[in-house]
């Protein structure tokens, strides 16, 4: 058996915990180091006795770990979701349409990230992705109601009373990520290895990790927990359609922190959920299904050049525990383009630190958000 002939294949449960018949259009993601570890609990007796043997031991629940790396790469058409983004719903993420309308000044604003707007003639409802200050001509949202917004109305954010007239009818953009902390979808993953499948079921992200480095394609690390659901000789699946979109090297990224440029050769995002086993006696492996239970903490790791403090003062931001847009693209080509946005980053630490001669700041920081609404970080797929 050879360790690179291995095939991952997963797909949303229509039933949490009821494993989906896996198919070659379930294997399309482009992965690299898949694993799969099972960690049946054996239970020792440990009885009383006279002889020096030990009794067998009793096999009970039986859970397992798939850890998973991928490109992140888009599928080619902006409102079409890759592979990989069934990971992250399974890591407690939601995929939303994103439409775009143009606006014209923002009067009292910014409209905040996160706050719901409504068009003063169609009475349309949508929520704000993005802080959008007067000067950008484009809004994006996701809507939340049936109407649609009208070219020439007014419209208002219901959080920062800031108004603006539409210049067009809406647009799809796109998709958007954000966090969600019920209605996470489970799924059922394989991993075909050479002739031997190894399957769970009831799997939901524990992790998942973003790995951006200057001039170079940007990977994806998820770490999901799950119920072993059998391990069989099968063959590796024939006649898989891989997806076509090359994964964009991290180049004109346009990044910002505090409406700064800076200048960093690496950055790190990391989602970490609180994942639980749903015990359950009827089970014959004894678990139904895992779940994430919040908080969900998001963290950023960067290594920006220092900078003077009259231009982006680190130090006093971070002993202030000031909040700060963090803001980047990855790719420059519709269909396999994404914005990271963050409204509200904290810095947790800066370190002093070097790089090839060059001070630098070995920065962690915290996506905060509201505590009503999951707003503390949001992927646009452009």
């Amino acid at each position: 058996m050879l360790t690179r002939k291995r095939q991952v294949a997963f797909a949303i449960e229509s039933v949490e915990g009821t494993a989906e018949t896996l198919t070659a259009a379930n294997a399309k993601l482009y992965a690299y180091d898949p694993k799969i570890t099972f960690e049946p609990e054996m239970h020792d007796p440990a009885v009383a006795g006279i002889a020096s043997s030990q009794m067998a031991k009793v096999s009970g629940k039986r859970p397992g770990t798939y850890k998973i790396g991928f490109h992140i790469n888009g599928s080619g058409a902006a409102a079409t979701d890759p592979e990989w983004i069934k990971l992250l719903r399974a890591c407690g993420f939601a995929s939303s349409t994103l439409s775009s309308i143009t606006i014209g000044a923002i009067t009292s604003g910014p409209l905040v990230h996160g706050e719901t707007i409504t068009g003063g003639t169609s009475n349309a409802t949508g929520r704000v992705i993005k802080r959008t200050v007067t000067g950008t001509t484009t809004l994006y949202f996701v809507s939340t109601s049936s109407a649609t917004f009208q070219n020439g109305e007014v419209i208002t954010g219901g959080t920062s009373g800031a108004t603006a007239t539409t210049g067009s009818l809406p647009s799809t953009a796109g998709k958007v990520m954000e966090p969600i902390e019920s209605s996470i979808p489970s799924l059922t993953m394989a991993g075909y290895e050479d002739g031997l499948r190894k399957l769970l079921k009831g799997c939901r992200g524990s992790k998942i990790k973003f790995d951006f480095k200057t001039g170079k394609v940007c990977l994806g690390d998820v770490e999901l927990k799950g119920v072993e659901a059998g391990v069989a000789d099968v063959a590796l699946l024939s006649g898989v359609t891989r997806e076509t979109s090359l994964p964009p090297a991290f180049l004109s990224a346009a990044f910002t922190c505090d409406a700064v440029v800076m200048k960093f050769s690496e950055l790190s995002i990391s989602i970490d959920n609180t994942i639980v086993p749903r015990d359950d006696p009827s089970e014959s492996r004894g678990i139904a299904s895992f779940a994430i239970t919040p908080p969900q903490k998001i963290t950023v790791t960067m290594d920006p050049e220092m900078l003077l403090a009259a231009t982006h003062d680190f130090h006093t931001k971070w002993f202030a525990g000031t909040t700060m847009v963090l803001d980047f693209t990855l790719g420059t080509t519709a269909g396999n383009k994404y914005e990271f946005y963050a409204p509200a980053v904290q810095y947790d630490k800066v370190d002093d630190d070097a790089r090839d001669g060059l001070a630098v700041g070995k920065v962690s920081a915290t996506c905060t958000g509201s505590v009503d609404k999951n707003d503390a970080f949001a992927i646009l797929q452009l």
